[in-house]
């Protein structure tokens, strides 16, 4: 008997310290969650026009064409700022795959269409 409870203290002893030593289980890694705009329409950075700042829309090529060159021509340090800013962010998410990694809540335009960064 003296024996038998040696070795169940020994094995009871062996598994919590295995346990000890595990390897807890990975979470998973954010990934982006891509949406595709409507029609014709496709994912571009655009400069704000009355604050600082760019945001992520679902737009044409001709009308995201024209809100840069507004922006751009426009006598507005802020605006022509947010102009360079959008294009220097689309080029940017140029170079983003599905598999490339983010941080959650960041967005890109992402092939065309709009992308989230989630848990």
């Amino acid at each position: 008997m003296i024996r038998f409870a040696r070795r169940s203290i020994a094995v009871v002893c062996l598994v919590l310290s295995a346990g000890l030593w595990a390897v807890p289980a990975a979470q998973a890694a954010p990934h982006w969650k891509i949406q595709s705009c409507h029609g014709a329409l496709q994912a571009y950075w655009l400069p704000n026009v009355a604050m600082s700042g760019v945001f992520l829309a679902c737009a044409t090529t001709a009308d995201r064409n024209e809100q840069i060159n507004d922006a751009a021509t426009s006598g507005d340090m802020t605006r022509r700022y947010n102009a360079a800013q959008a294009l220097i962010q689309q080029n940017a998410d140029s170079f983003l795959t599905p598999e490339s990694p983010c941080e959650p809540g960041q967005e890109a335009a992402m092939g065309g269409a709009h992308a989230e960064c989630a848990d």
